[in-house]
Formats: structure tokens, sequence, C-alpha cells
């Protein structure tokens, strides 16, 4: 039993240095989300948009918070957000026939229904004079639940011009609806990123922050959910996945100042972007595709009681 005891002495006091390492530093932010996600769906030969569903956040508000757990030169950090259920912008919703006329075009407000996101990443620090250089590998999470409503808009197709022929949106022969059925939104993102961040140090209270990444693999799942508020029981559900590559991006810029030993304000604007990507568009034989463009304002105050500072 002693030897046990012993045993088990020795270990905690052989960890005493490596424990005295570690660093635990906590940061609340407010967030404020700009930018779109965009919905395509493609014609069955591929050669051209049909549908197109924009989704604004101008702004979707957020707040969160982030913890990170350093040891020595590795960092281990983590953050969660959840979105405030207001109105965020506008949705609008056009459509074109196989001849490329745009019959359809509507607006309507946009709501943020559920909304939240976190990330897990880790870094590892290499210091070149004052310069820190930390590549990075981290895994971001978004779930993101949008309802349109209040809704006007113009048909043009066959089915409501005056003449019976498709026609533009925008000709006097289009109809005009002043209101609308809803539209709701649900769309999950993975992400892998990996890149790296740069941090310089301006003076002795502010530093700057740059960071590059590019995701090796993303996926996207969308589910559109149409209501039918008119009570003919013509609502209906669009779903649609991609798989991608190389191609979605992150950016990070922020700028941190020392007010204490303890806390640092810390402002970044993170942006997410990316392309149109292709996928499937299930139960049809044809293809949907998304796109987005980002931009995350965040404030905080970093809480660092140990000696060492973060450096995010």
């Amino acid at each position: 039993m002693k030897k046990i005891l012993l045993s088990f002495i020795f270990s905690i006091v052989s960890l005493c240095p490596l424990i005295s390492q570690v660093n635990l530093s906590l940061e609340p932010i407010i967030s404020t989300s700009l930018g779109k996600y965009n919905e395509y769906v493609f014609s069955p030969s591929d050669k051209g948009i049909v549908s197109l569903l924009e989704w604004q956040q101008l702004p979707l508000f957020k707040i969160g918070g982030a913890a990170q757990v350093s040891a020595g030169n590795l960092f281990i950090n983590t953050d969660f957000f959840f979105g405030l259920p207001l109105k965020c912008g506008k949705m609008y919703d056009s459509d074109w026939n196989d001849y490329g006329i745009k019959t359809t075009y509507s607006i309507s407000n946009n709501y943020a229904k559920e909304n939240y996101n976190f990330s897990f990443s880790a870094a590892y620090k290499f210091k070149y004079k004052k310069i820190d250089f930390c590549p990075q590998i981290s895994f971001d999470f978004f779930y993101d639940s949008f309802q349109s409503n209040d809704g006007h808009g113009w048909y043009g197709s066959e089915s409501y011009s005056k003449t019976g022929d498709d026609e533009s949106w925008d000709s006097p022969y289009a109809k005009h609806f002043s209101k609308l059925s809803r539209i709701d939104l649900k769309r999950t993102n993975w992400y892998i990123f990996s890149g790296f961040i740069i941090s310089i140090p301006i003076t002795n209270l502010l530093s700057f922050q740059a960071g590059t990444f590019t995701a090796p693999f993303a996926y996207t799942y969308n589910s559109d959910f149409h209501h039918d508020d008119n009570g003919t029981n013509h609502d209906f559900y669009l779903n649609s996945y991609q798989k991608m590559y190389f191609k979605r991006f992150k950016e990070t810029l922020c700028l941190k100042y020392n007010l204490n030993q303890t806390i640092d304000t810390n402002f970044c604007i993170n942006i997410l972007f990316g392309g149109i990507q292709k996928g499937i568009l299930e139960g049809w034989e044809q293809n949907a595709g998304t796109d987005l463009l980002i931009f995350d304002l965040r404030l905080g105050l970093i809480f660092s009681p140990s000696y060492q500072k973060s450096i995010y």
C-alpha cells in the first residue's frame, strides 16, 4: 500500500511542471453576421439556373463565447454561438423558364428561427523574433434555420400571365400577388479547415492577427419547406446536399488591446465564403447548388488569469 501511495505522490509531483504550464482563457463575445446564403436549382440539362433563393443575414445577431487551453506552444480552442430570433433582412425568390426568361420574382422578410454554430481547433505556435506563426486545423459546424414571411411578388409564367404564355416578371402581363406563402430553410454546414495565423505586435498593448484557411472537405445539407398557406395542400419539400473539396474558405483579422494583466479586448472580422457548388437535388433528375458570403464581426473580452496570454 505504501508503495502505491508513494508511486501516486511521485506521479503527481512529476506532473507539476507540466500542469504549471497549462493556461486557460475565457472570452464572452457578441457577434453580428452580414451576408447571405444562396440556393440554386439547375435545369435538367444542367445548362442554366431555373430557381434561386437568396437568404440575407443583414444582420444576424449572435451571442456566445470562446475558451482556450494552452500548454507550452500547443493551443486548443473552442467557441459556441447562438443567434437571436429576429428579422434579419430579406429573402428573394426567382424562377426562370427553359429559355432563360425570368418569370417569377418575389420579396419577403427573412426571420431567423434557430441558428447556432461551434468550432474546435488545435494550433501550434512557432516564434520568429516578435512574430508568432501558428499552423491550425479546425472543425466548424453551422446550423441555420430561417423563415420567409410577409412576401409579395410578380408571376409571369403561363399559369399566371394575362396572355397564357410565359412572360417576364416585370412585364405588364405578369400577375402581382400582395401575399405569398411562407418558405422555411434549414441548412447544415460542416467544414474541416486547415491554415495558419500570424500574430504581430504593433505596440506593447496592441497586437494584430491575420489568418487564412481552406477547407479540404465541406458538406452542406439544405431542406426547404414551401408552405401552402392557401389550404390547397400544395406544400412541398426540396432537399439537396453538396460535398466540396477545397471550395470553401475562411479569413480572419483581429485587433487585440491589452487592458491589464488579465483582460484583453478583442475585435475580429471573420469572412466565410465560397462559389457555387453543385450537388444532388433529392428526388429530382437535376442538380442543386449553394454559395455563401458571410462577414462575421465579433467583439469580446478575453479573461486570462494565467501568466501566459492567449494568442487568439
